[in-house]
């Protein structure tokens, strides 16, 4: 055995365990954290000796599940009352809990977080709002942490231990870190995006801190600190013997939105990184800049200029650059979101919601979702559109008053641009099938026609359900369709109250054909007097939902709306969106079809109105209605959970009439 040398606290330990190793033949397992022990170079224990090193990954949500039904069945054995089913219950709920919010997922794959996030649930709640449950999580690992996690150890708090300053509060004590996290990530480049902080400057940080605090030993005071946030609470990780990190990409990036919130130059310091080329490492950052701002109260009036700053189509007298003009309306739907929308602005009576905020953010994000050019992560256009909706999406006609004005409005010229809502598709001959090179191909003569933008909404279709599901609403069903609604008793879509499916400008789903077909008719006669001459609303045949998707001005047939190049997330919504339900219409404006029509392929399935087994023979003859049994409906275009293979101009499939999930909807000609 080698001679052991004065060493550091944690070689002193390592040489312990080696000496224990020796003298008993029971198996050992100690644990350590990953970083600090692979940068060691004087107490990592030896190979040689038979010491094995394996590193725990992080938890899989079924690893989750065991550790939180654990949790709370060893709790019975220490409280009494706590019965074994009451404890399955618990954990039963925080799991359902978690499950449900995907933005837990990074603290639930660590233990130590994990740990945090059971002991909030069995004190508390775990909170719903991202920003409160990581300001809970701090106080917990500053304060409340050691005696949680000891239940009967009478522990002194935080303060109480660095011998209670006068005017010392658990909030001004986290000014440094705050400043301490915002400098590790503006200067972090290592693992995850986590700065280093130096021991030397988390000494020189916080012994100025406490000696202008007028604390009588403010060395001892900051090593003190150190240790609670260090070897206890965990706050800050060793890296190795003279550095720290936070434990977490998150907590650093919390904190460092805490600090942004207390500056005077908020805006100013914000808005410079988020004009960086390292823009996207500030995203999590100033989001949660946004919910800590209405946490603070501070919405009305810093939350509203800033986000005044960001929806402006100029800065500094000068106009924004258009890539910049797209990121900051994408910022500011974040950010409006974070706050909480409208919630926050409420109490503000010298704000006019819809004047001063609502239509102004409206009228950006309209102004983006229509730029074919602008650059948004998939993730970011589904909350920039959710967000859009809520505020009231103007790109689709919903009272009677906007539907006429759309009629106004159309044109004669075939053109992708522009953002009226009825687009042009000219009449010629067509050929219609043939997409596989085996594949029967038919020429048709289709007459001209206007095709709606996007697929009808839920908005749009909320206005129907009122009325087309009623007694007296015969005359807009047909017979095969009146009976089957009779029959069933149906008075709304299916998944019509299931918030997945139901924000104002998402697709309508759930819809069958004999609903898809009677909301036409019911919006014909609701603007009888506006429609041309001999026009009418209804869905189009698959010839003519063919022609509008794949053809372009010179009449030429491409493989996917947009052209001939594979799918990109630009372009259309499917599989590597990562939804789990339709998004808001749309969002892909770089997709658009020849004649301007979007979601043509992708997003939902939408219904026509000719026979699926007569296509493309017949693939211009309107069916004025199908048998229940039928399963001979034709679905056009795939949805969002098809594959980049599956969203092109040829995706066919069929249905019974009265088939109703959450992947179909329609749009009309």
């Amino acid at each position: 055995m080698k001679p052991f040398e004065t060493a550091s606290p944690r070689s002193l330990v390592a040489q312990a365990v080696q000496r224990l190793a020796m003298r008993t033949q029971a198996r050992i397992v100690v644990t350590s954290r990953v970083l600090p022990y692979q940068s060691a170079t004087t107490w990592q224990l030896p190979p040689d000796e038979g010491w094995q090193v394996r590193t725990i990954r992080p938890l899989a949500f079924g690893q989750v599940q065991t550790f939180v039904q654990a949790w709370f069945r060893a709790l019975t054995a220490l409280d009494p009352d706590l019965t074994a089913a009451a404890a399955d219950q618990t954990a039963a709920t925080l799991l359902d809990h978690l499950a449900a919010r995907p933005a837990l997922s990074p603290l639930v794959r660590s233990p130590l977080l994990l740990t945090m996030l059971t002991l909030l649930h069995d004190h508390d709640q775990v909170p719903d709002d991202e920003v409160e449950l990581y300001e809970q999580c701090v106080l917990l690992l500053l304060d409340r942490w050691e005696p949680v996690r000891q239940p009967g150890l009478k522990r002194p708090g935080l303060l109480e231990r660095l011998g209670q300053p006068p005017g010392l509060t658990l909030a001004r004590l986290r000014d440094p870190l705050h400043q301490l996290a915002y400098e590790a990530h503006r200067d972090g480049r290592g693992e995850e995006g986590r700065g280093i902080i130096s021991d030397d400057l988390l000494q020189g940080r916080l012994v100025k801190f406490f000696d202008r605090l007028g604390v009588a030993e403010p060395l001892a005071t900051y090593k003190t600190f150190k240790a609670v946030l260090a070897e206890e609470a965990g706050l800050l990780l060793a890296r190795g013997d003279d550095a720290f990190a936070f434990p977490h990409l998150s907590f650093q990036e919390y904190l460092a939105a805490c600090y942004l919130a207390d500056q005077e130059a908020m805006s100013d310091l914000a808005y410079a990184v988020w004009q960086s080329e390292d823009r996207e490492r500030w995203r999590k950052v100033l989001v949660l800049l946004a919910g800590r701002l209405a946490a603070q109260g501070k919405a009305p009036k810093d939350g509203f200029l800033w986000l005044k700053q960001l929806w402006a189509a100029g800065r500094g007298g000068q106009a924004k650059p258009e890539v910049q003009r797209h990121q900051d309306t994408r910022l500011a739907a974040l950010t409006y979101q974070g706050m909480g929308g409208r919630v926050a602005f409420a109490a503000s009576y010298h704000l006019d919601l819809d004047a001063d905020i609502e239509r102004p953010l409206r009228q950006a994000i309209v102004a983006l979702l229509n730029a074919p050019t602008a650059t948004v992560p998939p993730s970011d256009r589904l909350i920039v559109g959710r967000v859009l909706g809520e505020l009231g999406d103007p790109r689709c006609p919903v009272k009677l008053a906007a539907w006429q004005a759309s009629l106004a409005q159309r044109t004669t010229v075939l053109t992708a641009h522009g953002d009226h809502y009825w687009r042009f598709v000219p009449g010629g001959h067509y050929q219609i099938g043939g997409w596989a090179d085996d594949a029967a191909a038919v020429a048709h003569e289709l007459a001209p026609f206007w095709i709606a933008r996007y697929p009808v909404t839920v908005a749009q279709y909320e206005a129907f359900v009122a009325e087309g599901y009623s007694d007296e609403a015969e005359r807009w069903w047909t017979s095969e369709g009146w009976q089957w609604k009779q029959r069933n008793k149906h008075q709304q879509p299916w998944g019509w109250d299931n918030e997945q499916y139901n924000g104002a400008n998402q697709p309508v789903i759930g819809v069958t054909w004999y609903e898809a077909t009677a909301f036409c008719a019911w919006l014909s006669e609701r603007l009888a007097d506006v429609l041309p001459a001999g026009y009418g609303l209804r869905l189009p045949t698959e010839a003519a939902w063919e022609v509008a998707a794949a053809y372009d001005a010179q009449r030429q047939r491409r493989a996917y709306p947009w052209g001939d190049a594979a799918p990109t997330p630009e372009q259309a919504v499917y599989d590597v969106w990562q939804c789990n339900a339709p998004a808001p219409v749309g969002l892909c404006p770089a997709g658009a079809a020849a004649c301007g029509a979007l979601d043509m392929v992708g997003n939902v399935w939408e219904w026509a109105s000719s026979r699926s087994k007569a296509y493309p023979g017949e693939a211009a003859q309107e069916e004025k209605d199908f048998p229940v049994d039928d399963f001979d409906v034709p679905l056009r275009g795939h949805a969002y959970y098809g594959n980049s293979t599956d969203v092109r101009c040829g995706a066919r499939n069929r249905n019974h009439p009265n088939n109703r999930n959450n992947n179909q909807g329609f749009v009309r000609r």
